[in-house]
């Protein structure tokens, strides 16, 4: 069976990126939020199993030369691949191997983080027990290991239109003839579902839609291999307790919360689900959800359910979190609401926390320890009346800001982290971008930043990222992207009308070369040095 999975990923390699999900820093927020003391990120140990080519380890390396990292991947295309682009990077904390997880055990040393994207649910039982297996096996004390999985209910729809993919692309051999069929079966059913308001037709055709613009690989790995079964979140929680391994959360706190329902549906399920497990998969029936991005641990490592504010205090803080009013009045208790770029928002009425909101604009996308951030954020209040002596208003303000921050972290408004990110806002005279960046610029729009994101780029910011190696000035950067226009690699347009005279062209770029960099840097795509 195993040879059968590692032929169609030698066939169709999957396509990885960065998952800041997987990211050893959300790993240790989320086990320190619920009382665990985990690995240092400093000399940490970090292990994925099904790396593919290194699209998520390889980010991490690369931006934590403090650390070590080994990738395990059944296909060999994959390492291959994934060594290739090591070699180029010069990377030396990072080992990528083609293994067997049913025979890998006995080579691998313990780890601190370990990480399983998008392989438990793709994989025979055997290779899922033996997932498990590795991870209580080799992780370490007080490690953290993160295991994505699809989850019924909400699978359910998605595994309905797969089983009719299957039954008609069962006839044909070729992955591409596979693919290509399957597709035209997805377009067959977009066409003639039922054209109502029912709830059915609306979950099919928001399903049909989602999957007609899934990339190739996505569809042939996620939609036409003979393993995708989902489970139940209580039957995963129950199959890892048999490896003597405990959930521990979500690698996404918001989603964990009942809070995110009305008071009634919450109070409900506090009621009928005392314990966390029930809970969570009540909340699964709830949402309809179809995918869980889970954390384990040993099952002897004691863990603090209520989480308190004071955690918040040994964080890092960052916000990209927007007042929706033009301009606000720090110092008064009026309510403001803070939003997200086409996100999550919240309302305050304090003034130490619209302050820190402030604050945290205006550097992103670095962050400020909590410390800092209440220190600054005081005297941006200035001379705010006071009873308190200035000790007791300090503390007060830390009080304040650490239970509003750690509400904001639940919703996902605010970032906790545990280290400051190696980014640079100030590209300096001769701009060196992210070495990982421009590696992948050279093959796609998709880049990984430095808050291991994936950013999607332009034409002519993919052209741009690939000339910042660090040899160039501002000058150089305006006559090289004057020349790849004039050589018609590239087409710019102003006021919607394109621009060929090379003085024209010049004038533009001059301008777009420092709007770029600005960009670029609030990106994240900027190393610090």
């Amino acid at each position: 069976m195993n040879e059968s999975i590692r032929d169609s990923y030698n066939a169709i390699p999957y396509e990885s990126h960065a998952f800041p999900q997987t990211h050893p820093d959300r790993l240790h927020v989320m086990a320190r939020l619920f009382g665990m003391q985990p690995a240092a990120l400093a000399g940490a140990r970090v292990l994925e199993l099904g790396c593919g080519s290194g699209g998520n380890l390889i980010p991490m390396a690369a931006a934590m030369p403090e650390a070590t990292f080994v990738g395990i991947d059944l296909a060999p295309r994959h390492i291959e691949i994934a060594r290739a682009r090591v070699a180029e990077l010069g990377l030396a904390n990072i080992e990528l191997r083609a293994a067997d997880l049913l025979d890998v055990a006995d080579s691998l040393g313990e780890a601190d983080y370990i990480i399983a994207h998008g392989v438990y649910s793709w994989v025979p039982p055997a290779v899922q027990d033996a997932l498990l297996h590795l991870v209580a096996t080799k992780l370490a004390r007080n490690g953290v290991a993160f295991v994505s999985y699809n989850t019924n209910p909400g699978w359910r729809m998605r595994g309905t239109i797969r089983d009719f993919m299957l039954y008609h692309v069962r006839q044909f051999t070729d992955p591409a003839t596979r693919i290509a069929q399957a597709r035209a079966m997805l377009d067959f059913m977009a066409q003639n579902t039922p054209d109502d308001t029912g709830p059915f037709a609306i979950l099919l055709k928001r399903e049909l839609e989602s999957m007609r613009q899934a990339a190739d690989a996505y569809l042939f790995h996620d939609f036409l291999e003979p393993n995708n079964e989902p489970v139940y979140f209580h039957e995963f929680v129950e199959r890892a307790a048999t490896h003597r391994l405990q959930y521990l959360a979500e690698s996404e706190f918001a989603t964990m919360l009942a809070s995110n329902f009305s008071a009634t549906v919450a109070q409900t399920l506090h009621k009928i689900a005392p314990d966390l497990v029930r809970s969570e998969q009540l909340m699964d029936f709830l949402r309809n959800r179809q995918f869980r991005q889970t954390l384990l641990v040993h099952a002897d490592v004691p863990l603090t359910r209520a989480v308190d504010a004071g955690i918040v205090r040994g964080f890092e803080i960052a916000s990209m979190a927007r007042p929706t009013t033009p301009s606000v009045d720090l110092r008064s208790t009026e309510k403001i609401r803070y939003e997200l770029p086409n996100g999550p928002g919240v309302a305050t009425v304090s003034p130490i926390t619209k302050a820190a909101f402030q604050i945290l604009a205006e550097c992103w996308p670095l962050g400020v320890p909590f410390a800092e951030l209440c220190s600054a954020a005081r005297g941006r209040l200035g001379t705010l009346p006071t009873v308190l002596p200035d000790a007791a208003q300090t503390a007060q303000d830390a009080s304040v800001l650490a239970a509003e921050f750690l509400q904001c972290a639940a919703a996902n408004i605010v970032e906790l982290r545990p280290r400051p990110l190696p980014i640079a806002l100030d590209p300096g005279t001769r701009p060196a971008a992210y070495a990982v960046a421009r590696q992948e610029a050279k093959t796609g729009l998709q880049v990984s930043n430095l808050r291991h994101e994936t950013a999607v780029l332009d034409e002519f910011h993919r052209q741009f990222l690939l000339l910042l190696d660090g040899t160039r000035d501002r000058a150089s950067l305006v006559d090289e992207l004057t020349q790849i226009v004039a050589s018609n690699a590239l087409a710019i347009q102003q006021d919607g009308v394109e621009i060929r005279d090379p003085a024209s062209v010049r004038r533009v770029m001059a301008t777009s070369v420092d709007q770029a960099l600005v960009g670029l840097a609030r990106a994240g795509l900027f190393p610090r040095h």
